[in-house]
């Protein structure tokens, strides 16, 4: 099978043409799952294809330069590049992965994976020990991987749920590296579609609720790892906030803005409308903060939940392009714990005596901080309490720690992370669920 540059390349001379479905699509890029021509092992591979030509781009998206970075990172949780060949006749680049199936969002969207019951009845104990396995492990592993990245000055720039996949042995794989940005002082940006010295940075990256708030207010130069650092905040403050359920026809967004502030504090949210057993309904992991009012409506959410900037809070807030055109009210700093109702309680410890809820929100806490230079490195992250203080941390087959302040097993309770996964995202099927019953 290719493993390197194909000349006069065609999808077709290399997969298999009858096995080619679209899986991704944006307007500047698609993925395409695929199969080897004359492969018996049927296993699939993900195909990214995007212009080369700036006229079919948009800035700072760049392919070449994705690829540029990711043949040269190996780790385990970053994705490999197995091929890739140039189409002369579109000005294409194509570069295959291995298909993983799923998605860290298959995961958070699941009503069970939470401590708490969506019925009504409490969970059992090894249900709620088996989501801080499943959550201790996969936030790790992706501080893992950015801390893995930042070392090597790549910042990746757009972190969240979505760009981040779950493999068959359980190990979570960082995607997406379109909008990535590597340090031109010690990486090689020749060639580069838009070429970002450390002056003159694209500060439209990023997706909604995953930006970093001094991206909000116009900033060229601007430190992108610690940006990475507020996106993985509110990527691991995900594994606690509410589950809400709401029509698969509904625009999400929409759903965002009508959730009131009790709404937030509940492990499920369930709207007059709909019921558990209809079958337009799906579940959705809510976002910390709400970006469905745009940049402003986003930067609005943020101050009402973190509190309204100060000259303590965030010193350099004032030197931003844009931080001077708008006035926001003043907004106290909340309680972070209240919003993350999916935080176990207190007597779910895993053997420690320090409860994991206040470990886990002081991770959050410790990335959320509005001065970039305040925020918690990923590197120092892999050594806080919410993974060394408690049973060994579960981690997939042959997985390597970033040190040893972290002790690690590949059961639990006689159980790989694949199994305690296998669990959540294909649970038995559910009892019957009277609407009156009462969820906690």
């Amino acid at each position: 099978m290719p493993s390197a540059t194909v000349e006069h390349f065609s999808l077709d001379v290399v997969f298999d043409p009858e096995s080619l479905e679209t899986v991704e699509e944006s307007p500047v890029a698609y993925v395409t799952k695929a199969f080897y021509r004359g492969d018996t092992s049927l296993r699939p591979v993900a195909i990214k294809s995007a212009s080369t030509n700036p006229h079919f781009s948009k800035k700072p998206h760049d392919i070449a330069k994705e690829l540029k970075i990711l043949t040269k990172l190996s780790h385990d949780n970053i994705i490999n590049v197995l091929g890739h060949g140039y189409e002369q006749a579109t000005s294409s680049l194509h570069f295959w992965m291995p298909f993983i199936t799923y998605k860290l969002r298959d995961l958070l969207d699941s009503p069970f994976f939470s401590p708490h019951s969506l019925f009504g009845r409490a969970r059992q104990e090894q249900d709620v020990l088996s989501f801080l396995v499943l959550a201790r492990s996969l936030t790790y592993q992706i501080v893992h991987g950015v801390k893995f990245l930042h070392e090597q000055r790549v910042a990746h720039r757009d972190i969240k749920p979505g760009n981040a996949l779950i493999d068959g042995g359980g190990t979570l794989k960082l995607i997406d590296f379109g909008i990535a940005w590597a340090d031109p002082r010690v990486c090689d940006n020749a060639g580069d579609l838009w070429p970002e010295p450390p002056e003159e940075m694209c500060f439209d990256v990023a997706t909604g609720p995953y930006r970093a708030p001094e991206l909000l207010f116009g900033a060229s130069s601007y430190d992108p790892y610690a940006s990475d650092l507020w996106s993985l905040g509110t990527t691991c403050a995900e594994f606690f906030t509410p589950l809400r359920l709401q029509n698969r026809y509904d625009d999400y967004d929409e759903l965002e803005d009508d959730l009131d502030e009790d709404d937030r504090k509940r492990p499920f949210v369930i709207p007059k409308s709909l019921t558990v057993s209809d079958p337009d309904g799906e579940w959705r992991r809510v976002s910390l903060f709400d970006a469905s009012r745009g940049s402003i409506g986003l930067a609005w959410s943020i101050f009402k939940t973190r509190g309204t900037p100060t000259a303590t809070t965030w010193p350099d807030f004032g030197l931003l392009p844009d931080a001077s055109k708008v006035s926001f009210q003043v907004a106290p700093k909340q309680n972070l714990q209240l919003l993350l109702p999916n935080v176990p309680a207190s007597s779910s410890t895993v053997h420690t005596d320090r409860p994991a809820e206040s470990n886990c929100v002081n991770l959050v806490e410790k990335f959320l901080s509005y001065q970039p230079s305040m925020r918690m490195s990923a590197a120092d992250a892999l050594r806080h309490p919410w993974f060394t203080e408690a049973a060994p941390l579960v981690v997939p087959p042959r997985y390597t720690a970033a040190s040893d302040d972290v002790q690690i097993e590949e059961t639990w309770e006689s159980q790989t992370l694949a199994d305690h996964l296998i669990a959540i995202l294909h649970p038995p099927p559910a009892p019957e669920y009277n609407r009156e019953e009462r969820i906690d």
